[in-house]
């Protein structure tokens, strides 16, 4: 279903570069210089049309090119054309309705229709409301859901005022992130994905002089601030509460402030852990860097308080140690305390007895815990220790620093003297994520996954078997798809080359040019996912990251080749003048990106947009010459691997981006960049080697003609 469409675009645009490959840099140049519009286009289209809507819109511009380059065919042909391509676009403003998106039964929460729907860039946001059942005292609530799944964040019914909801409801236990707060008086708090605002309750509940409450999806900050803020009581708007749409740590580099508290619960899909996509996503929130930052904006004897499932805590715990060393901590166990909320009886039907839970939590306070704090959180849990055989635990002790029973992992974690050996020695990766290596929820190794493996989980996802997170189905799933890939690019790019050879297509150096184009395929989209991964935390904002980054280099690389075409070079020269000014100019942008960003990190948004834009621009400038030169090199010297040329390039780019995401994993964006700066490097060594065939052969005619 996927690929129908783009199979089809690139019959059209393989026969458009192949017919006009002698204005190849001026056609290169508009497609890239379209597709550059239409990166920044999706941050308005996508709000105002939805999912199917812009679906819609898409396939208007694509009849939109049918009807210009139909106006030489009949006329029947050309009017029906732009009707379809008119009533395409007018469809785009009822698609939502008429061809709404199908989300199987075993995702949606509810049943209901949603109060509303909205959609950014990167979610699809719906509010369901459970209707309140007065006979049982149970209120409303509303229910912001993302992406249709089991993400989920929510709040009752405060319509009578926050102020007066919080007087009738005193009891210490209703405020599950209270343990933040044992000790401090009036803290000033700082709570990263708010949602729906339940942590923000909890901190008026507990006195908090300020709340900075920091979201990154606008929708939902427009939802519980000013669509449905009557609902919410006026929580948003209290004179204590700060909301700010940002990503959280993009947030704290830029912050000045020092805070009692840096809360963040359970910012996470437990759709998206059992499917497995959560481990290929960049987390930086979660990084051995982001928690530097957290103690560098904590008071002396501030708290970091994070919730995440069962398996993840050992890897917080070690990620915590790290940074806490990083400043000057040598004693680490006394600042630390872990804790898990067992399943209930149905979670223990579904998944079984012996699973992790998916609710656990760790503090780490910048200055040692003392034992009455300790017993203050425990109470506020609700904790029943292993050694009282009365009462029953709502809460269980993971690590404590006053009780530890049998040795764990979390006490090894933080007594070891050797880390580097408990890394190597346990099945689960739990060396830090970094900011060059920003997947903290990949937690399997690639070293441990093998094909018996790879039969389980197939056999385990169509038996719907799969609960938790805890299993490699993304890492497998990327390997299945390289796999693939290489298989189909095998089958329609090398196979057919090998026929027609048989038929009589012989080309002098075929496997040469080829080489190039692969190479240009693979460093390009390396080189664009590293420099997406970069400027992510300096931008904030996924729909700024993704517009910004994605449509500045896609517009340079048109102004790019526009450029090449004017300077009208002999392709052998200009590809051995352009290739290492690339590799150059990427060296100068990787290395010198950091700095400029520590520098600008506190400015305001537009002024770090146009920073990004003007890094971006001489690099993405540079990137756009090489591939139209080398068509035009085919076209000189191999007319007929003109649309071989443009195919390997476009499998290259497939292939290169699971590639690029598995070195990213394994080795972080950095080891991406060299990789692409070496690709280049190799069509340059792929093109020398032709122009020195193709001057042994001049000079072997000179050499005949002279005799």
């Amino acid at each position: 279903m996927l690929a129908t469409p783009f199979f089809f675009s690139g019959l059209g645009l393989a026969a458009l570069f192949t017919r006009g490959t002698r204005q190849i840099h001026y056609l290169y140049a508009f497609d890239l210089f379209g597709a550059g519009i239409g990166c920044g286009a999706l941050a308005p289209i996508m709000p105002a049309f939805g999912g199917s809507g812009s679906v819609a819109v898409a396939a208007a511009f694509g009849l939109g090119a049918a009807v210009l380059f139909g106006f030489s065919g009949t006329r029947s042909g050309n009017i029906l054309r732009m009707l379809l391509c008119g009533g395409t676009a007018g469809l785009a403003f009822f698609a939502n309705g008429l061809l709404p998106i199908t989300v199987t039964a075993a995702k949606m929460l509810s049943s209901s229709r949603p109060l509303l729907t909205a959609w950014n860039t990167f979610s699809r946001i719906d509010v369901f409301e459970i209707p309140a059942q007065p006979q049982h005292n149970i209120p409303a609530v509303r229910r912001i859901v993302y992406d249709s799944g089991t993400a989920v964040t929510s709040m009752h019914d405060m319509s009578i005022g926050v102020r007066e909801y919080l007087s009738r409801h005193l009891d210490d236990a209703d405020y599950r992130s209270g343990i933040a707060y044992v000790g401090k008086q009036k803290p000033k708090v700082l709570i990263i994905g708010s949602g729906a605002g339940a942590q923000v309750l909890d901190a008026l509940h507990f006195g908090a002089a300020e709340i900075t409450a920091v979201e990154v999806n606008p929708i939902i900050n427009d939802v519980v601030r000013n669509r449905m803020d009557d609902f919410w009581g006026g929580l948003f708007r209290q004179p204590e509460v700060r909301l700010v749409t940002d990503e959280g740590r993009s947030f704290v580099r830029r912050s000045h402030d020092q805070f009692d508290a840096i809360i963040s619960v359970h910012t996470i899909s437990n759709a998206a852990i059992a499917s497995g996509s959560l481990a290929l996503s960049e987390n930086y929130v979660l990084t051995r860097e982001a928690f530097e930052d957290y103690l560098d904006h904590l008071a002396p004897d501030g708290v970091i308080y994070f919730t995440r499932p069962e398996p993840q805590i050992a890897r917080l715990v070690a990620t915590a140690r790290e940074a806490l060393a990083n400043r000057g901590v040598h004693e680490f166990a006394p600042h630390f305390y872990a804790f898990r909320i067992p399943p209930d009886d149905s979670e223990r039907k579904r998944f079984g007895v012996n699973r992790p839970s998916f609710r656990a939590g760790l503090l780490v306070k910048k200055s040692p815990f003392t034992a009455d704090e300790t017993r203050q959180i425990e109470a506020l849990l609700g904790v029943a220790q292993m050694w009282s055989e009365t009462s029953v635990p709502t809460s269980e002790t993971l690590y404590s620093p006053f009780h530890t029973s049998a040795k764990s992992i979390y006490e090894t974690l933080l007594t070891t003297s050797d880390l580097s050996a408990v890394y190597r020695s346990e099945a689960q990766q739990l060396m830090p994520a970094t900011d060059d290596r920003p997947f903290f929820n990949h937690q399997t190794r690639w070293s441990s996954i093998s094909a018996g493996m790879v039969r389980e989980l197939f056999t385990e996802r169509l038996l719907g078997g799969l609960a938790l997170g805890d299993r490699p189905i993304a890492e497998v799933s990327l390997l299945v798809l390289l796999a693939q890939s290489v298989v189909i690019a095998a089958v329609l790019i090398l196979l057919p080359l090998r026929g027609f050879a048989r038929a009589g297509l012989h080309i002098a150096s075929d496997w040469r040019f080829l080489i190039y184009f692969a190479a240009l395929g693979f460093g390009f989209i390396a080189i664009e996912m590293a420099l997406l991964s970069q400027f992510t935390l300096f931008l904030g904002q996924p729909v700024y990251t993704y517009a910004v980054v994605l449509a500045s280099l896609l517009v340079c690389t048109g102004i790019g080749s526009y450029l090449v075409g004017r300077l009208d070079l002999e392709p052998h020269r200009a590809i051995s003048r352009i290739v290492p000014l690339i590799v150059v100019a990427l060296f100068v942008t990787a290395f010198a990106t950091p700095l400029i960003f520590s520098v600008a990190l506190g400015w305001t948004l537009p002024f770090r947009i146009l920073l990004a834009m003007m890094i971006l621009a001489p690099l993405g400038v540079l990137l756009g010459m090489p591939f139209p030169t080398g068509l035009r090199l085919v076209w000189l010297e191999a007319p007929a691997l003109v649309p071989w040329g443009w195919g390997v390039n476009g499998f290259f780019t497939v292939i290169g981006t699971v590639t690029a995401m598995i070195l990213g994993m394994a080795w972080g964006f950095k080891a991406v960049l060299v990789v692409g700066g070496c690709s280049y490097l190799t069509a340059l060594i792929a093109v020398a080697h032709l122009q020195l065939i193709v001057t042994k052969g001049l000079d072997r005619q000179r050499t005949i003609l002279g005799r």
